[in-house]
């Protein structure tokens, strides 16, 4: 009893407890349940007929991309502009895929293994295949068999031998290959499908009889216009109630596929201040004393300049003016500078002048050198060099080698040129090469057979060693921009008061930019996606200062508007335009038709304007010269009868009053079979133009990439 009794007491407590604990129960699940939803789009980069695309798996692919797209180009690294087309080829790949193989598999198309490898391998090879640059010849251009067959040769080798670092590159190239497949299987799948849809809208005798009628009835038109905007927007009024009627009339035409952010911002440039200008002074007088001082040019042009040292004579025509005025009095030795030029410092010194052709028409072989192979490669080099004392053409001996060298034709090259390679040896044999006499050059890594065939006249040629000292910013003056920057963010009413605050501190703020969640700059500022990244993700009223390399930005977040249908705010003005458009129509049509005029002259006068006139227009002519795309035009070309007054009416530009002066019958014979093949091409181009479309609007095709990068 005395037990029971305990309970009895404790029971509001344990009651309380219980409640607390299921409590936190049902919120655990919630929040973590919850957690799928509220995260969700955290986790998804797109989705496509309601199915998922992970974040990790897109990555994944770009990363590939990009991988393979360093080792085929040779980089190290990507810039902004080739990492975003990345970006974009594997989602549009990614989206058709799962867009057609929906589609495919409710229409029972399929792609055989059969003609997937006819597609790769065999006689069709695929587009796709043909354009992607690593199967492109680069000096033709042109699709590149054997570059294909090669790549297929290599991902499909036996990976047992390969060293580890070998066989992660072999799976990156097998990867890779998957994803090119599926491109060609994809591509295939969406032209059967829409050979489907082309092939189910037929061009009929009768459409294709009028159509070429059309075409046969070429006019010469003369007429007289008066444009919308010589009407002041003053003398219509469009009011609130009819915006908002046309605006729920035409919703469909103000979708918005992404989300949309307006921005407040401004920029600030970093410029070197006069103390950056003074330390870059006080280093260029040192580098003028050591290259007056030092035998050693070479290495105080290394020391000083951020461009390099070029052992090399040029023309004078090849210097920069500032040279080019130095050399002009200058003896072999003397130094000049340092001088200032735009927001950098520059130091030369004469090293030399010499009288040597300015340019030579150079053939070139060269063959690889190997340590562990060098009495091989000796041997096999020495034997191509006797060929070319021998007498066989040069031309011929380098095909044999390698038959997309073009003969070896290098080209006209001056010694500026050959320097880039590397090798101040070649320089030096090049120019002093009797014509059509082959050499043998020996440099790190490789061995060089070179003959000139045709050189320029002997020149003027100078040699100077130039050390360009550009003035950057210091640390010292981007702080001082920052922390004015930053006192400037911090201030707690900046963001209600953006405009005013920062316009007191003398910046020019642009306000109200309205940028896409998928732009790749703001105001085509390179390298501002992260400003559109943060807005997208951000909320009204943020304001963030973001640091570049050579600039600083401040935004503030105005609105943050959802993909979906356009808020009316959004599109009110485009729409008030295009109603005050047609209100100026109705009143320019209504003043002129109360004037009872009776010819083109007259009208000209009424409306202010002149009378011109466009000849062989048809109801088919797609741009008008002088007028682009009428189709009012068009029309009484086509159906007016000749001499007769027609209008007013109104256009795309404005108001016309025309009048048919002549129409010609062309000549041309009827072939029913190829108009009707015209037509179907013209439909096939917009099932092609549009399809993909509508099928991303129909599975609701949901890009949130914007949210990751």
């Amino acid at each position: 009893m005395a037990t029971l009794q305990k309970i009895r007491d404790k029971a509001g407590l344990l009651v309380a407890v219980i409640g607390i604990a299921l409590l936190a129960f049902i919120l655990g699940d919630l929040f973590t349940s919850g957690s799928k939803i509220f995260f969700k789009d955290k986790t998804i980069a797109f989705e496509v007929n309601g199915q998922p695309v992970s974040v990790e798996d897109y990555f994944k692919k770009v990363n590939e991309w990009e991988e393979f797209q360093k080792m085929v180009s040779g980089q190290t690294s990507l810039d902004e502009n080739m990492t975003a087309q990345i970006r974009e080829i594997v989602y549009d790949q990614m989206v058709r895929e799962r867009l057609y193989s929906n589609q495919a598999n409710k229409l029972g198309i399929a792609v055989s293994k059969a003609e997937l490898n006819d597609l790769v391998h065999g006689e069709n090879i695929s587009p796709i295949l043909r354009q992607l640059p690593f199967f492109v010849n680069q000096q033709t251009g042109a699709f590149d068999k054997e570059a294909l067959i090669n790549f297929l040769n290599t991902v499909n080798m036996p990976a047992e031998s390969l060293q580890p670092e070998e066989l992660a590159m072999l799976n990156q190239y097998k990867s890779m290959w998957l994803f090119i497949e599926n491109m060609v299987k994809t591509q295939r799948i969406e032209e059967k499908y829409n050979m489907l849809l082309v092939n189910s809208i037929m061009a009929n005798d009768v459409e294709a009889q009028t159509m070429f009628s059309e075409s046969q009835q070429n006019a010469d038109v003369s007429y007289t216009v008066q444009n919308y905007y010589t009407i002041p927007d003053s003398a219509v009024t469009v009011s609130e109630a009819e915006i908002k009627s046309f605006y729920n009339n035409n919703k469909s035409s103000f979708n918005l596929p992404t989300a949309m952010v307006k921005l407040t911002y401004f920029s600030k440039d970093l410029i070197p201040s006069d103390e950056d200008f003074a330390v870059v002074s006080s280093e260029a007088e040192k580098a003028a004393q050591q290259l007056k001082s030092s035998e050693n040019t070479a290495t105080v042009v290394a020391d000083y300049s951020d461009v390099p040292f070029r052992d090399v004579y040029v023309a004078s025509n090849s210097l920069t003016p500032e040279q080019q005025n130095f050399i002009k009095s200058a003896a072999v030795g003397d130094v000049y500078g340092p001088v200032r030029v735009e927001e950098s410092y520059e130091v030369m010194k004469l090293m030399g002048t010499t009288s040597s052709p300015d340019s030579i028409f150079l053939r070139m072989m060269a063959i690889p050198s190997n340590m562990a192979t060098d009495s091989l490669t000796n041997h096999f080099v020495d034997s191509v060099y006797n060929q070319l004392n021998n007498g066989v053409s040069f031309a011929d001996v380098a095909n044999s080698l390698n038959p997309q060298s073009n003969g070896g034709e290098v080209g006209w090259v001056r010694e500026v040129d050959l320097a880039s390679i590397g090798a101040a040896q070649l320089v030096d044999k090049a120019f002093s090469l009797p014509i059509g006499q082959p050499v043998l050059v020996s440099i790190p890594g490789q061995h060089v057979i070179l003959q000139v065939e045709e050189r320029t006249a002997p020149i003027q040629k100078y040699k100077i060693a130039y050390i360009h000292m550009p003035v950057v910013v210091g640390e010292k003056t981007s702080n001082n921009v920052d922390n004015e920057l930053n006192q400037l963010v911090s201030n707690e009413n900046i963001s209600k008061d953006f405009n005013e605050l920062a316009s007191k501190e003398g910046y020019s703020v642009v306000p109200s930019t309205s940028v896409m969640a998928t732009d790749f700059t703001l105001a085509q500022i390179p390298g501002t996606r992260t400003v559109i990244n943060w807005a997208s993700n951000g909320k009204k009223g943020d304001v963030k200062k973001f640091d570049f390399t050579d600039l600083r930005i401040v935004a503030r977040i105005d609105d943050v508007i959802p993909a979906g249908t356009t808020p009316i705010s959004e599109v009110s003005n485009e729409i008030r335009a295009e109603l005050a458009r047609q209100k100026k129509a109705e009143k320019i049509i209504s003043d002129l038709k109360s004037k009872n005029l009776k010819s083109l002259d007259e009208y000209a006068v009424a409306m202010n304007s002149r009378i011109d006139t466009v000849k062989f227009v048809n109801f088919n002519t797609q741009n008008i010269t002088g007028l682009g795309f009428e189709p009012i035009i068009n029309a009484i070309a086509g159906y007016a009868p000749v001499n007769q007054l027609q209008g007013p009416v109104k256009g795309n530009l404005g108001v016309y009053v025309a009048s048919v002066n002549d129409r010609v019958q062309g000549t041309d014979v009827y072939n029913a079979k190829a108009m009707k093949s015209q037509l179907q091409g013209s439909i096939a181009y917009r099932v092609q133009m549009q399809g993909n479309e509508v099928l991303k609007s129909k599975l609701k095709v949901k890009d949130n990439r914007f949210k990751f990068y």
